[in-house]
């Protein structure tokens, strides 16, 4: 199954960022995420094995980690060949960088296929740039945007397991830092 571990966004957060990149699109064809899908990737499965799933909620659970704040520090671009394609909000974390090391390693050791073939950058994608139009006057108003950019930071009390199918986002398995347990879906 198409899985990946990640951080739930509070949406208190998603809303103050869901529309902040909309003056973008006068210069781009640009597809937004919706709020409810907005997250933090730790670590992408292509195609976990359904017989896996306690396996990686195991190394989930056995970090360790206590709660953590997460610091939403301005917008940022993703380029693909030079151009832009992917608009996020930078995040600024040295635990939860630490915690995606760690974990990383462990998934690493069980020898389940993952997607680590860049250096983990922690973010929210907010908007994928399908097409663009005017790139000078894009750039003009995205340097408008991250000057006014509102920072913001929010807890980290649990890392979900969720099953994608590219439409939807389904919590399969949680880990709670608050409690000692496994909530399987």
């Amino acid at each position: 199954m198409r899985a990946f571990i990640g951080i739930e966004i509070p949406e208190i957060i998603r809303e103050k960022y869901a529309n902040i990149c909309k003056p973008l699109r006068k210069n781009s064809i640009i597809r937004f995420v919706s709020g409810e899908k907005m997250h933090i990737t730790l670590a992408f499965f292509p195609d976990l094995p359904a017989n896996k799933v306690d396996d990686v909620m195991d190394v989930v659970k056995n970090i360790g980690l206590k709660p953590f704040t997460i610091n939403c520090d301005n917008i940022g671009l993703f380029k693909d060949k030079g151009i832009p394609s992917t608009i996020f909000v930078k995040i600024l974390s040295e635990d939860l960088k630490a915690y995606t090391k760690i974990l990383h390693e462990n998934i690493m050791q069980l020898n389940i296929p993952f997607d680590n073939r860049r250096p983990f950058t922690p973010h929210i994608t907010t908007a994928r740039i399908n097409e663009m139009l005017d790139e000078e006057a894009f750039m003009k108003d995205y340097r408008f945007i991250v000057k006014r950019f509102e920072k913001s930071d929010f807890q980290v009390n649990k890392i979900n397991l969720y099953f994608s199918d590219m439409i939807n986002h389904k919590v399969i398995a949680s880990y709670n830092f608050n409690e000692e347990d496994s909530i399987l879906g």
